[in-house]
């Protein structure tokens, strides 16, 4: 499939020439996704593709303050199109962009986490979230004034999470670490990226796990809202948390029984079983 190319372009080329393609209806894109699905039609697909580009890089520009090309990001989240509109099922009902936002933003949440440091960051659910929230949060002024144990008090309280995580999390957002391409020393042919293991997952896998995370956890966290403080608090303590508390020191913390708590706990999961299905079933119908 040709597509425009990305490289070496700044952000109001890229606009400005994927702009020029065309939108497309919902009945041309439902025509468009049946003649792809049944026929593999490739001029369908690419037009599917260069259709939605600009919203390729609408969605990179919210991960633009990572430091790393822009142009970057925007390729890795055609690529994420791409496999969306390969993967797209026109027959359930919704937008092809309803779909292909997780795939675009999968593949730029796996670009930044394999290159942004030396070290596998993002390997915990709690470092992704602090990864993505630190750079948003650093944009408000209450979080960024102050000295760094200030900074790092005030960000691990709004994220309530370990300041130490923090505080290294931080310092990689504000140092950018050395290539992983770069030689250990000079003249050597071992690099950083030799000393780095291989999951095993596949790119494929890998995206689709990603996806699936940031799907379920954007849903999770709007249903959380609608939780009272407690019910809040003691579902991240009990489920949420990397080391979760017991139902004995959740009884102890809030003054009821364990008894009370396990109530609470299943009554959380059941609205928020409840509010994820019924957003499973708007997406389809």
């Amino acid at each position: 499939m040709n597509l425009p190319a990305v490289q070496n372009h700044s952000l109001s080329e890229l606009i400005s020439r994927f702009e020029a393609f065309p939108l497309l209806s919902k009945e041309e894109e439902y025509g468009l996704a049946v003649r792809l699905k049944e026929y593999n039609d490739v001029d369908a697909a690419h037009r599917l593709v260069t259709s939605n580009l600009r919203n390729v890089v609408r969605i990179a520009m919210d991960y633009a303050g990572y430091g790393l090309p822009l142009e970057d990001i925007v390729q890795e989240g055609t690529i994420g199109l791409m496999v969306a509109v390969k993967k797209f099922d026109p027959y359930k009902g919704y937008r092809l962009m309803t779909y292909a936002v997780w795939w675009i933003k999968a593949m730029i949440h796996d670009y930044i986490l394999k290159f942004f440091s030396q070290v596998k960051l993002g390997t915990t659910k709690l470092q992704k979230r602090l990864f993505y929230g630190l750079n948003k949060l650093s944009a408000e002024e209450e979080v960024i004034d102050g000295n760094m144990n200030e900074r790092t008090q005030a960000i691990s309280a709004r994220l309530d999470a370990d300041p130490q995580q923090v505080e290294e999390i931080i310092t990689r957002l504000t140092y950018r670490d050395q290539s992983l391409d770069s030689p250990l020393a000079d003249g050597s042919d071992t690099s950083f990226m030799d000393f780095l293991s291989d999951s095993g997952m596949n790119p494929e896998d890998r995206v689709l796990e990603n996806e699936r995370t940031v799907h379920i956890e954007s849903h999770v966290h709007e249903a959380m809202e609608n939780l009272s403080d407690r019910e809040q608090q003691i579902i991240r303590q009990r489920i949420m948390a990397d080391e979760p508390q017991t139902l004995e020191e959740l009884g102890k913390q809030y003054n009821i029984s364990k008894e009370r708590v396990r109530q609470i706990e299943n009554n959380v999961k059941n609205k928020l079983r409840k509010a994820l299905e019924s957003k499973m079933d708007s997406m389809v119908q």
